[in-house]
């Protein structure tokens, strides 16, 4: 199934899709997973907002994700564990695309960093497509949900095209078409989910490629639903939703 996922021959900033469009009729898999693999790609700016929650020992537990992103490089990542506004429990990850600023509310601490791409060479053209990595035009908070929903194509490619995939319908999320796939017994590196009954559900935004939903099951239970409950593509985003502000009395770890 790694051919379901094609790589670029190379990491250009500001490279354009290969794909505009999906077909009008049902695209096949290798359509789509390509599609997904070059969704930034179609947009300037988005914000996208997630609600996601997970079914644990402690009953459910809901976190909201604020995405907003401009390319080349600005990204903001706000999440909050309540809903109410004016509580102190949400954390914020920024980056300007060359350095990321985060600050936790409840501790009031804040870090300043160096924004790392990840492995040197591990986007070389003398790589085989299934081990090369597609170096995005914005990068977002490494292995994190905002990163899956907006660059689906390692989450496509490293977990869905693990299990026996299928296009099951189409549906509509945060009022836009997307396509059902499912995969079952997808690998996992996690123990109590690598299981034969362990089966996972997305839905791709038809128009950008985007992930709009994410469902891990287990048989008939449901442990944890992603799902975007808005989205807007290519807002206009000024420079002060990426500013941080901090309080006098806020500790610097680095």
């Amino acid at each position: 199934m790694s051919d379901l996922v094609p790589v670029t021959d190379s990491a250009v900033a500001y490279r354009a899709p290969s794909m505009v469009a999906l077909p009008s009729d049902a695209p096949t898999l290798a359509q789509l997973f390509g599609f997904m693999a070059e969704a930034e790609l179609r947009v300037q700016s988005l914000r996208m907002r997630i609600r996601d929650t997970a079914i644990t020992s402690r009953g459910e537990e809901t976190t909201w994700f604020d995405v907003a992103l401009r390319h080349p490089g600005h990204a903001r990542v706000l999440r909050r564990r309540t809903e109410n506004p004016m509580d102190r429990a949400y954390d914020v990850w920024i980056s300007d695309g060359q350095s990321v600023r985060t600050f936790d509310a409840e501790s009031k601490r804040a870090s300043n960093r160096p924004l790392r791409w990840g492995v040197v060479g591990a986007d070389r053209d003398d790589l085989p497509g299934f081990s090369r990595l597609m170096r995005p035009q914005t990068q977002l908070p490494a292995e994190s949900l905002s990163d899956t929903f907006v660059h689906p194509y390692g989450y496509a490619r490293n977990v869905l095209s693990t299990g026996a995939v299928a296009l099951v319908a189409s549906t509509t999320i945060a009022g836009r078409e997307a396509f059902l796939v499912r995969s079952d017994h997808p690998r996992s590196t996690l123990v109590l989910t690598d299981r034969p009954d362990h089966w996972i559900e997305v839905a791709v935004d038809g128009a950008t490629g985007f992930l709009l939903m994410l469902v891990e099951h287990i048989g008939d239970h449901t442990s944890r639903h992603a799902e975007v409950t808005q989205l807007e593509v290519d807002p206009p985003i000024g420079d002060e939703i990426f500013q941080l502000h901090l309080s006098a009395d806020t500790r610097m770890l680095y």
